[in-house]
């Protein structure tokens, strides 16, 4: 089934006057509360706050230091591209800057050493002027002969640096402007050319780790690491790329497990997780079986189709991804560069006219370049901590349970949640899939080979995203999605509904979900006038005795927005459907405090009785059980 009509505007226009007549909500809180008495008992969304990641760590740390790679041969540079991608005329260095902590007798070094995490940064100009936001920008390979300074992109995550390696972690932040000066557009020359600089860094510093201190084999531009000989974990590895770097720690993971290949390359590494900040993707990669998190900055304005929601599509449902815990987060407001201190332009001022992302706009939601940094640093300390250093503090917040805390909040204060939406997929044996609606058939049946319903709508159907494609832009396409500016690569149904009759019906026959942790789907709100207040639903599960225990989404979640920002731009500048999870735990006292009996659950019934007209986007309907701590 294809789209099925086209919209009508003018009965947008009735639609959205109708539903005005509902509950209020701002366009990132999502809808408001009502008094319905189908909601059952108190509900707590949280469960507490997670905590701060700039408090500093038990360890002293050292200086930003800088290392220059030169074995023993006079050969300082790599060039490892020629089999998968024309050779670069100039070999790329391999230099970077490192911190790590300081041990002393009362911090040890701990038993199998201190984790190792690698950031790359991703394309900008590699030469300026001065250095600084003051100077003109160019590409060069050698910025100094030309009279102009290096940018240190490379210098621009210490923030995270140092707290990191406080809290007893490595940290190598590595230099890629040689491949920026010389990729000159051609997406996958650069890709895997920062791939292969990624392995060689790692092998670098292990090869330093298990030498002894008097028999190094390189010289680090004179500096002294004897420090890290036997200090370092590889057994815990750590990925972080922005941009483009985040394309390439995404290939890294697959291309590692690959090795060894052509090329001077060691044995592979044991990368553990992986953070794609605001990345590119012209591959298609697909980093699986690892835990992976993508972050898209929703006023992006250099990879404004957010291609992380891309690569966070594609490898949910791949029949080889059998231990993969993947993570998307949204964060409204960000933009592409705030993140990086030393990429200094404002990429969303490109988006003047758009009343969200532009900060002329006297509505703007966007954030500054402290607020953004802000929660950039918790985002990335925390998952690092959590799932490479294993400290179990932080799991609060990645299942979903714990609010941000203070210290990543614009106004430092708890309650900033409606800016970042988390969504994430477990590995097959933690979920319990109900509909991934990778097909039309959902429109009928679900995953469980039971009855699916929709009831009382106005129109459904089936439609598969095809990313920037005009034909979806304008409408066109035979299976395009409704709303034009949808970014998702997932298959998914969509509904629209007028009145209070609207409901979707999962037959789940007798099922046993005790021991799962969440009912979740994902959702986006349609940029359609009829949805100009947000959107919620209220959630009904039935038991195999008949009793039926209801909650509205607004309580576990602030994903239904309306997409802020121009409705009539193009999708790369102005408002966006982004498809977000709603999680109901299933341990809220809604449910374990009612006599629904969740292991003889016999159905779901999603009912759209909170706005009386709308449009949405559904897939990924499931029960999950979170990670063990």
């Amino acid at each position: 089934m294809g789209r099925g009509m086209a919209w009508n505007g003018s009965l947008g226009a009735l639609l959205v006057m109708v539903s005005a007549c509902g509950q209020s909500g701002g366009p990132l809180t999502g809808a408001g509360a009502s008094d319905d008495a189908a909601v059952e008992g108190p509900i707590a969304r949280f469960t507490g706050v997670a905590p701060e990641v700039t408090v500093p760590g038990p360890y002293a740390v050292s200086d930003a230091r800088d290392y220059r790679y030169a074995p023993i041969d006079g050969t300082r540079t790599v060039d490892d591209t020629g089999a998968r991608a024309a050779v670069f005329p100039v070999p790329m260095d391999v230099k970077g800057v490192v911190r790590y902590p300081l041990v002393d007798a009362d911090h040890p070094v701990p038993a199998g050493g201190f984790p190792v995490l690698l950031f790359q940064h991703g394309r900008h100009s590699s030469c300026s002027t001065t250095g600084d936001a003051g100077g003109s920008e160019s590409s060069g390979t050698d910025c100094e002969a030309d009279g102009r300074v290096a940018i240190r992109s490379d210098r621009g995550y210490d923030y995270l640096a140092q707290t990191l390696a406080s809290q007893g972690y490595v940290v190598l932040s590595i230099d890629a402007n040689d491949i920026n000066a010389q990729d000159a557009g051609s997406n996958d020359q650069g890709i895997t050319a920062r791939a292969e600089l990624i392995l060689h860094h790692l092998d670098l510093f292990r090869d330093i780790a298990m030498q002894p201190a008097s028999a190094y084999r390189v010289d680090l531009g004179g500096q002294d690491f004897s420090a890290l000989v036997g200090a370092l974990d590889f057994t815990h590895v750590g990925l972080m790329g922005h941009s483009r770097g985040g394309n390439a720690v995404s290939k890294a993971v697959r291309f590692n497990r690959a090795r060894p290949v052509e090329g001077d390359f060691d044995d592979p590494h044991a990368l553990v997780a992986v953070f794609a900040l605001a990345p590119t993707d012209f591959r298609n990669e697909l980093p699986d079986n690892t835990v992976w998190a993508t972050l898209s900055p929703y006023c992006d304005g250099d990879v404004s189709t957010l291609h992380g929601v891309y690569m966070y599509d594609n490898v949910r449902y791949q029949a080889d991804n059998t231990s993969g815990l993947q993570y998307q987060l949204t964060v409204m407001g960000a933009n592409h560069n705030f993140f990086n201190d030393f990429w200094f332009n404002d990429d969303a001022a490109l988006n003047v006219f758009d009343p969200f992302c532009s900060t002329a706009s006297p509505v703007s939601g966007r954030l500054d370049r402290d607020q953004q940094r802000a929660l950039g640093h918790f985002l990335m300390s925390s998952f690092f901590r959590r799932f490479v250093g294993g400290e179990t503090a932080f799991a609060g917040y990645w299942d979903a349970r714990e609010q941000l805390p203070p210290g990543a909040c614009p106004d430092g204060v708890v309650g900033c949640d409606a800016i970042v939406h988390l969504a994430f997929h477990q590995p097959p044996d933690r979920r319990l899939t109900v509909d991934t609606t990778l097909t039309s058939e959902s429109l009928v049946s679900n995953a469980l080979g039971l009855t699916t319903a929709y009831e009382g709508v106005l129109r459904s159907g089936h439609c598969e995203p095809n990313g920037s494609s005009t034909a979806d832009l304008l409408g066109l396409a035979p299976d395009a999605c409704p709303s034009p500016a949808t970014i998702s690569k997932a298959p998914q149904v969509f509904l629209d509904w007028l009145g209070a009759a609207a409901q979707v019906r999962y037959d789940l026959g007798d099922v046993d979900v005790n021991e799962f942790d969440l009912l979740s789907l994902r959702m986006g709100v349609s940029v359609l006038p009829v949805n100009a207040l947000g959107q919620d639903f209220t959630l009904t599960l039935t038991d195999t005795h008949g009793t039926e225990v209801s909650a509205r989404a607004s309580a576990f979640s602030d994903a239904l927005y309306f997409p802020p920002g121009l409705t009539v731009s193009a999708r790369d500048t102005g408002a966006k459907t982004v498809i977000n999870m709603v999680p109901f735990r299933l341990d809220a006292a809604v449910w374990r405090d009612s006599a629904l009996d969740l292991r003889h659950l016999a159905e779901i019934r999603l009912r759209f009785d909170q706005r009386l007209a709308g449009m949405v986007q559904l897939t990924d309907v499931q029960f999950q059980r979170l990670p063990p701590r």
